[in-house]
């Protein structure tokens, strides 16, 4: 009887001490996973941290040397009262640079949450014509670093190609450039080729030379360069000279031509913009001007 008491005894340790390798064994499985998950969570926050910081770091390069077709992300509630619940982000695009002055146009749609901003990207909305309001927001870089500094601006990208996040930023151009003769369009595209030049030491000396050529020409597109580079450091700032390119190119009725004449013009004492407009009418320009202060009279017959 004693033996079989012992015999039991000895087979219930046995069973117990199977019983806690088991259990220890699942337990030692279980911590192992919860380790590999937290570390992984771990690894995906300071990932995300890293982005985080480098996309805000480049936010802040990119406010300093703005350029066309940048795209700015706004929270629309520091910018604008007059918003719905669910109205609080926006997408802006910079359609012009005109010296220290930089106008976007918004988005014609409102996000109830970050993502869906992007995502309006991602899925190609900025390739419709008509994404963007009309209105032209005219901002010095100084206003936008206010904006940025009160967390309106949060994000800004500058797409690649024409591109971010896979998708184009405005409508795709997929016409033939003409191959008519044009004077002045070869000295405009060279001095573009200069002026793209990054390796060069003189390139906006020779572009400004070749945009001289094309303006001198009569090339609209030449003139406007031209106007722009007369705004420049190099060129002190010259807004009497940008102007009077500027004129020669909305003569033309070059629609860029007359809007930057507009910006700059409002920066000289002795510029006024009613008369530069009905100078335009009498000359045949056909023109829209939004919210003029003065009466424009139409051209007069002779």
């Amino acid at each position: 009887m004693m033996l079989i008491q012992k015999l039991l005894r000895v087979e219930y340790l046995q069973s117990n001490q199977s019983s806690i390798k088991s259990w220890l064994s699942l337990n030692l499985v279980a911590n192992l996973i919860k380790a590999v998950v937290v570390v992984f969570i771990l690894l995906y926050l300071t990932a995300r941290y890293q982005q985080y910081n480098a996309e805000q770091n480049a936010t802040e390069q990119l406010l300093t040397s703005p350029k066309v077709n940048d795209i700015y992300f706004l929270d629309f509630r520091l910018i604008s009262d007059n918003l719905r619940p669910n109205e609080k982000y926006r997408v802006a695009k910079i359609f012009d640079i005109t010296g220290d002055i930089v106008t976007l146009r918004y988005g014609d749609l409102l996000f109830a949450n970050k993502h869906s901003a992007e995502d309006s990207v991602r899925f190609g909305q900025l390739r419709y014509q008509d994404y963007f309001q009309p209105e032209r927001i005219n901002l010095t870089v100084q206003e936008l670093q206010q904006w940025r500094a009160k967390e309106a601006i949060y994000l800004v990208k500058r797409p690649k190609l024409n591109k971010l996040f896979g998708n184009y930023v405005g409508p795709v151009n997929q016409s033939q450039p003409s191959m008519q003769f044009i004077q002045g369009r070869r000295e405009y595209y060279t001095g573009r080729a200069h002026l793209a030049n990054s390796l060069s030491e003189t390139s906006i000396e020779d572009a400004f030379y070749y945009f001289e050529k094309s303006a001198t020409l009569g090339y609209s597109l030449g003139q406007v360069s031209l106007a722009e580079l007369y705004l420049t450091d190099e060129y002190g700032h010259d807004l009497e000279s940008s102007l009077y390119w500027l004129e020669r190119a909305a003569l033309q009725s070059h629609k860029p031509a007359i809007l930057k004449y507009g910006i700059i013009c409002q920066q000289v004492e002795n510029c006024n913009l009613g008369d530069f407009y009905q100078m335009l009418i009498e000359n045949g320009v056909n023109l829209k001007v939004r919210e003029m202060p003065v009466k424009l009279m139409p051209a007069s017959v002779q």
